[in-house]
């Protein structure tokens, strides 16, 4: 093996007893009204993730897009099973993030590694 493949393995900290929060992963359905403005949400997958608060790097791409409040969640890969879009929306099943919905802002895959997937996460009036 090489090095830096080790170094890189040694530097993944997340494991399954980090990832203990429910996340929901939301799309908009059909629309069944008159004026076409939007269906209701439904949810496309619920898994478990490690949700911390975003790196310096994350901060920069948060603050490129404008938005007020930031979190990080990595998720296991899921393959084919779903992909992130960011159209979708995400709920975080945690007390203090009660009755927020995020906006994907970026979705970060591991090429090297295909275990998980690192999504930063935006809001714009989530605390306000």
């Amino acid at each position: 093996m090489i090095k830096s493949q080790k170094l890189l393995k040694s530097s993944n900290r997340t494991n399954n007893g980090t990832m203990r929060t429910q996340v929901t992963f939301q799309g908009v359905g059909l629309d069944t009204s008159f004026d076409g403005r939007g269906g209701d949400p439904i949810v496309l997958f619920k898994t478990y993730a490690d949700v911390y608060s975003p790196s310096n790097k994350d901060l920069m791409i948060l603050g490129n897009q404008n938005v007020k409040n930031g979190a990080t969640l990595k998720i296991r890969d899921p393959m084919t099973g779903y992909q992130p879009k960011n159209d979708d929306k995400v709920i975080i099943d945690d007390s203090r993030y009660v009755n927020k919905v995020w906006n994907i802002i970026d979705i970060q895959p591991d090429f090297h590694d295909r275990t998980f997937l690192k999504i930063i996460l935006g809001g714009t009036n989530l605390n306000e």
